[in-house]
């Protein structure tokens, strides 16, 4: 059940999003997402021991520059489903940032992987539908490697909760996505008050369920099973946007478009697949322990 409601709130969080940016501007949307995330969790705020610096930077990087690219680049694009496949290559993107920047080693399947990954997303950008936008298709990748060099960051962080963590990126990702807002785009307040219960439901809904109920989901999901089995359970929140996408947009799905979201959901697949065999192979202890 924990790990449907968060493949559900972040495959829903694409049509929430979508529903936002088409009535707000899309910075100041993402800006009134992370005010609510900072007012929700608030109390949880806690100053993390040691150097506050890397924690700033990772808030930074996640908050103001992924989601400010990403809310963007949705705000461009006509479907939700080409950007839902897109985003997944932040986890090849990840796995060689781990390779630069961690000294990570990979083997020849988990490089097949990253090569199916990105030619999966090739085939979609050179798809007609997607060719029409392929600068939004750009910079959703772009979002995608923003988020991987989080992730980065964010292992380097100890010591700090889940919910104090969302709080930090709330306040940081509020701070500097207003001020990129007020320099960059305008009415956005004639904007929010002329906005429909959809437009307002979808920041909403984004700062709740995505943010607050999807991310403290994995985390719980966390504590209680290995990371590699994790992880490709959230696969299926791509699919949950694709189908809100083409089941409430009306989306219509091309054959290049199913084609390249294969072999990017196949790809991806490989990568997580194989680092949950080399994990499990580097520790049979806890292998036993789980059996």
């Amino acid at each position: 059940m924990v790990v449907l409601a968060v493949n559900l709130s972040w495959g829903l969080n694409f049509l929430a999003i979508k529903y936002a940016v088409d009535e707000m501007p899309p910075v100041f949307a993402a800006g009134l997402r992370f005010a609510l995330i900072f007012i929700l969790l608030l109390p949880f705020l806690r100053l993390p021991k040691g150097n506050i610096k890397p924690l700033l930077t990772a808030a930074f990087v996640i908050g103001a520059l992924h989601f400010g690219i990403l809310y963007y680049a949705i705000s461009l694009a006509d479907d939700i489903s080409s950007v839902a496949i897109a985003t997944l290559t932040n986890v090849p993107f990840a796995t060689l940032l781990a390779i630069i920047f961690l000294g990570e080693r990979i083997g020849l399947i988990s490089i097949t992987g990253m090569v199916l990954a990105f030619s999966g997303v090739m085939i979609l950008g050179f798809d007609p539908k997607a060719l029409e936008h392929f600068f939004d298709l750009s910079l959703v990748m772009l979002a995608a490697f923003i988020y991987a060099v989080g992730t980065i960051l964010l292992r380097r962080l100890k010591g700090i909760g889940v919910f104090s963590l969302q709080a930090w990126i709330g306040l940081i990702g509020m701070v500097t996505i207003f001020s990129m807002s007020f320099f960059l785009e305008s009415g956005q307040w004639d904007a929010l008050s002329s906005s429909s219960w959809l437009a307002r439901g979808g920041v909403i809904f984004s700062a709740v369920a995505s943010s607050i109920i999807g991310h403290g989901g994995l985390y719980y999901l966390l504590k209680h099973h290995p990371v590699t089995t994790v992880t490709p359970l959230t696969l299926l929140s791509q699919v949950v946007a694709v189908l809100s996408g083409v089941l409430i947009l009306g989306e219509v799905l091309t054959l290049k478009m199913i084609l390249g979201g294969a072999l990017t959901f196949l790809g991806v697949g490989v990568i997580l697949i194989r680092k949950k065999q080399k994990t499990e192979a580097a520790s049979p202890a806890a292998r036993e322990t789980r059996s």
